[in-house]
């Protein structure tokens, strides 16, 4: 319980520490930004907005597919739910991930397979990371040289050797069944044996490649989408940048909210301004960021309100504890 409220204090005083910070260095630009926001052309905002809709539906259907895989039968109305409860969540749990821990918690609620829908919640991040690097690796190739800022330029190559080990390890052939698994007592025991079995489910997933080539082929059109959302937010306030440069910036603000913090707070809004200033000034970055925010607190919100008002229900063809 202590442990629990010292990584809250933690994370709050990270997200507000950088959040202050950044308002501090920019006090002086801040009518600056209000005016940028409050002139900000609403077509590309409302365009924005709309293009996020079958964002969310696609992601959504992601979900649904990665659970078929573990034989869980989902309906993309659930699938929906589980993604707008995985928005509202990310508020309160660890970093812009958080919400994962709360979609597959929920997928498992309705189920007695709790291992495989915590795998099946876990390969859908997996899926979005891998279609981010190689985004970000795209735009590497095709405008990396140009780019004046070498730690963006070394950090794309950096993450993606990264992702390649932890994918190399997640799916490297495994002999267990995942059925023989210590049942000592202790709480450490406890953890190892429901770790032993998450890894044991998300494992299984390597017999099945043609399932996660589709999950990251959608992943790539949803991230692709995603980053012309926030090129509309840019068009929005007035700036101009080339688009492919965005594929190559954006992702690396998305890898960066994943650190420690509330759903990115602050360590998202610096990412943003630190990576576009030079292409469209300090105001207008910052005017995107609180833009991005925005969207995401109305999503939370939405999802908050599902929360509420719709039960999800949850079929599953297994049983497996977790």
């Amino acid at each position: 319980m202590v442990k629990n409220k010292l990584s809250l204090i933690l994370r709050v005083a990270i997200s507000f520490g950088l959040l202050l910070l950044l308002i501090w260095i920019m006090r002086k630009d801040a009518g600056e930004v209000i005016g940028i926001l409050k002139s900000s052309n609403r077509f590309f905002i409302v365009l924005s907005l709309a293009i996020n809709i079958p964002i969310s539906i696609g992601m959504a259907y992601r979900l649904k597919m990665l659970l078929s895989g573990k034989k869980i039968s989902l309906s993309i109305k659930d699938a929906v739910y589980l993604t707008f409860i995985g928005y509202f969540y990310n508020n309160f749990l660890p970093t812009a991930i958080g919400g994962d821990i709360a979609k597959a918690h929920y997928a498992s609620k309705r189920t007695n397979n709790t291992a495989a829908s915590y795998a099946a919640v876990f390969m859908d991040r997996i899926s979005g990371l891998a279609a981010t690097l190689i985004i970000a690796l795209i735009g590497l190739v095709f405008i990396g040289r140009g780019m004046d800022n070498k730690f963006i330029v070394w950090s794309v190559p950096c993450l993606c050797f990264l992702a390649i080990l932890m994918i190399m390890l997640l799916f490297k052939k495994n002999n267990k069944t995942g059925d023989n698994f210590s049942e000592k007592k202790g709480l450490f025991n406890a953890i190892k044996t429901k770790a032993s079995k998450l890894y044991a489910a998300v494992n299984l997933y390597r017999n099945n490649p043609v399932l996660l080539i589709k999950a990251v082929m959608v992943s790539l059109a949803l991230q692709s989408l995603a980053i012309f959302t926030v090129y509309l937010f840019i068009l929005s306030t007035g700036g101009d940048i080339l688009l492919l440069r965005l594929f190559f910036i954006v992702p690396l603000v998305w890898t960066i909210s994943m650190l420690p913090s509330l759903n990115g707070l602050g360590v998202r809004e610096g990412a943003f301004v630190y990576f576009l200033k030079s292409y469209i000034g300090a105001e207008k970055a910052l005017a995107i960021s609180v833009l991005c925010l925005g969207l995401i607190m109305l999503y939370s919100v939405i999802g908050g309100v599902f929360q509420l008002v719709y039960p999800v229900k949850i079929k599953t063809e297994e049983k497996e504890g977790l």
